[in-house]
């Protein structure tokens, strides 16, 4: 391959890459993961764009068409809709593999853009949950709408603007439609920003000892990059022939679910509400999100970035631990454990 033909690919790379980082055990090839489910939801989406009609009278049949008489109308949303769930677990797991190897050290503005990426995905799965406009992500978003009310100071300006009003309607279908494809160029921008800046860090966090043994990138580690892509696209396809998207009944605003639950991904949050508004819909969240922010500038270990559970990072990594865990336990409760009237309920 010529000079001319690699420029691209050497503004993405660096020129030659550590042995370390091609470790499997050293990203676990998270990030191009991510990036892997990003490109599938770039094309189905585009593809589920072309049929779709953003208006609460024909949205509804439109889906249904796609997902039973379109020509693999089912598989395409099928794809989607994974890839959609599939980009928030890995996203957040890359955040987590970033975090317990220290690597956002002099990276910081790097972390921040992760940080506002995965912000974006999932704002981007918000918007997108209720264009089917069935029954639960009718009701999902109008949960999660009132969620974001509880946000200090402009919480009911974030409702307000998320709805298009006071209420669920079909000012709220069209708004979520349009944020939901506005939001494409600023992923893609941001994204290439924050490889961008990770070559411009001179490429994966490592310890300094290891960063000496190089490697060529061209071939090892597009090699490598391209293997974990095509491992993403086949799970994602054989998932995609034995899971289908679900499409529930037509969206009724005079008849709610009980109970009515918001987006999985945000159910953690509804469960912390129901406990306290003020100390689950306020606080928690905000102490967890300046966390998030600062912990660059909080954390004063002597350790270099790229060392799994570094001793003298014990706390931070304890705590950021037990935020996650606590997380995971409080989604696993709102989605399994409440029922009616968000009574508790056994799973089994």
């Amino acid at each position: 391959m010529s000079r001319a033909q690699r420029n691209f690919l050497d503004h993405l790379h660096s020129v030659s890459v550590s042995r370390h980082a091609l470790r499997p055990t050293t990203t676990w090839g998270l990030g191009i993961a991510c990036l892997s489910c990003l490109a599938i939801l770039f094309i189905t989406g585009f593809t589920l764009f072309l049929y779709y009609v953003p208006d609460q009278e024909v949205a509804y049949e439109r889906i249904l068409h796609i997902q039973t008489t379109l020509h693999f109308g089912g598989l395409i949303r099928n794809l989607h809709f994974l890839a959609a769930n599939a980009l928030v677990i890995l996203a957040v797991l890359h955040l987590s593999r970033v975090f317990f190897t220290g690597s956002y050290k002099g990276r910081i503005l790097n972390w921040q853009y992760g940080l506002l990426l995965l912000a974006l995905i999932l704002y981007a799965n918000f918007t997108g949950y209720l264009l089917p406009w069935d029954q639960i992500s009718y009701w999902a978003i109008k949960v999660g709408a009132s969620l974001a009310g509880y946000f200090p100071l402009i919480g009911p300006e974030i409702k307000t603007f998320l709805l298009g009003g006071e209420q669920i309607g079909s000012e709220t279908l069209l708004r979520s439609f349009a944020l939901h494809a506005g939001l494409i160029p600023l992923l893609l921008f941001l994204t290439g920003l924050h490889l961008w800046r990770v070559r411009k860090d001179g490429g994966l966090a490592a310890p300094e000892g290891l960063k000496e043994a190089k490697l060529p990138a061209d071939p090892w580690l597009f090699r490598a990059e391209a293997a974990v892509a095509l491992l993403t696209l086949s799970v994602m396809l054989l998932l995609s022939c034995y899971f289908d998207a679900p499409i529930y009944e037509r969206a009724d605003p005079f008849h709610p679910p009980n109970p009515a639950k918001a987006p999985w991904y945000f159910i953690g949050f509804q469960e912390l509400v129901s406990y306290s508004a003020l100390i689950g819909g306020v606080v928690i969240p905000v102490v967890c999100g300046l966390f998030l922010v600062l912990c660059p500038w909080l954390d004063r270990s002597k350790s270099c970035g790229g060392i799994w559970f570094s001793r003298d990072r014990l706390k931070w990594s304890l705590t950021f631990g037990i935020m996650l865990l606590a997380q995971l336990l409080l989604i696993a409760i709102g989605l399994w454990c409440r029922g009616k009237n968000w009574q508790w309920i056994n799973p089994f």
